[in-house]
């Protein structure tokens, strides 16, 4: 038997997704000045829907959190984080463990407000933005690339310890591409303010977090409240009693 309270969630997440799918597949409108009206998928806030929630590893509870292309992480059940639990994101050899939420196209720009991105975290777990729009070095306008926020290229921010890391946009960022400004050499970084100035039209499609490279040694990282504009996601087993 399901708590109340889970059931409960499980409408308000429906709602939610409902609302999300509306807003991502609305056609976009003509340009303001032109005789149209302004796409309706600017006009959503960073993080639509503007929810501080529990996730669970439950269909509809999970609020659209997926893996992607790569293993899913395993809710533990801990104090440390926020609340009750928190994500595992341990990777074997040469595998990686991900966790990623839709981004719905939000501008780069508008994540470079403090405090719009960030989340608590420990070990080799990185923070990453997928994204499109970005100017390629190798001209393919309709390919990604990952934006990677990690914690060797941040003063080993919870390398060993739990650590919230609430102004992630200020940090250094690397990319998985050579874009405008940012090579793919592994090395250079740059803060998203620098990246967005020099790739206007960056919009993010995902968010997430993740753990794994090409090492021949196991990965482990860890992380709970993840926080992408007006959205807070803290990350929990079922509670007792629940199926």
């Amino acid at each position: 038997m399901v708590h109340k309270y889970l059931r409960s969630g499980a409408a308000m997440a429906a709602a939610a997704a409902v609302a999300v799918s509306v807003a991502i597949s609305a056609p976009a409108s003509a340009a303001p000045g032109d005789g149209g009206s302004v796409d309706p998928i600017t006009l959503l806030p960073p993080g639509f829907p503007c929810i501080h929630t529990n996730v669970y590893p439950l269909p509809v509870l999970d609020w659209g959190w997926r893996n992607l292309e790569a293993n899913a992480p395993t809710y533990q059940e801990g104090s440390a984080g926020t609340g009750n639990g928190f994500l595992n994101l341990h990777a074997e050899p040469g595998t990686q463990t991900n966790f990623f939420h839709a981004g719905i196209d939000t501008p780069l720009s508008d994540l470079l407000r403090p405090n719009s991105l960030g989340f608590e975290h420990r070990g080799l777990t990185t923070f990453q933005l997928r994204i499109r729009g970005a100017d390629r070095i190798d001209n393919d306008w309709y390919g990604f690339t990952t934006l990677v926020w990690q914690p060797s290229s941040n003063g080993d921010e919870g390398l060993n310890q739990w650590w919230n890391s609430d102004d992630l946009a200020s940090g250094n960022w690397r990319s998985t591409r050579d874009i405008e400004g940012l090579p793919d050499d592994n090395v250079s970084t740059l803060t998203l303010e620098e990246i967005s100035d020099a790739n206007p039209d960056a919009q993010v499609t995902a968010y997430g977090v993740s753990v794994g490279t090409a090492q021949s040694s196991p990965q482990d990282g860890f992380a709970d409240d993840v926080r992408y504009g007006c959205a807070r996601w803290d990350f929990e087993p079922l509670p007792a009693g629940s199926s």
